[in-house]
């Protein structure tokens, strides 16, 4: 017959080890959570300086290949759903701004993801210029992403901002 050791432990040390337990789990959860803010800010940093320098293939490759992709913006019909009109998109925007102009500051950002999808959202002041004439607007950008083998991915990317006079709406 084979002999058990059994390991007698306190009610005290028991409930230490619960705690412990309980504690790591949410250290863990912490990790995870900060790690995915993290990512995803990544991710919208990457696209912005992609943007300020005009850099359409950089663009291009933060987005997932899939046709549900989307980037959606303010008004009626901004809707760019796929490669070939996220492409297109993009193409309008550098009209826009002269390249290398955009600069941004963000005052509130958030964010946070399970598992292989990440979400953010930002609100920011941008300064960018056209034909050199500066500018200021501010947008609020939200955004969601996959990670596809080792990296994030766009799915959706939506901005908006005021149109017209505040005071007039």
């Amino acid at each position: 017959m084979k002999k058990f050791a059994f390991a007698v432990c306190s009610l005290q040390e028991t409930a230490l080890l619960i705690v412990l337990c309980l504690g790591v789990s949410v250290w863990l959860a912490q990790a995870q959570e900060s790690s995915t803010r993290a990512d995803i800010m990544e991710l919208l940093k990457e696209h912005d300086e992609a943007l300020n320098q005009h850099h359409l293939d950089a663009l291009l490759a933060l987005y997932a290949p899939s046709p549900k992709t989307i980037v959606i913006g303010t008004g009626p019909g901004e809707k760019f759903q796929g490669p070939e009109e996220i492409k297109a998109a993009y193409l309008e925007i550098f009209k826009d701004f002269d390249k290398g102009t955009l600069t941004h500051s963000c005052y509130w950002k958030d964010g946070g993801g399970s598992g292989n999808v990440v979400w953010g959202a930002v609100m920011c002041k941008y300064t960018d210029a056209k034909g050199g004439k500066p500018r200021e607007y501010e947008l609020n950008v939200s955004a969601v992403a996959e990670k596809q083998g080792e990296k994030w991915q766009f799915v959706l990317l939506h901005y908006s901002n005021l149109v017209g006079n505040a005071a007039e709406q």
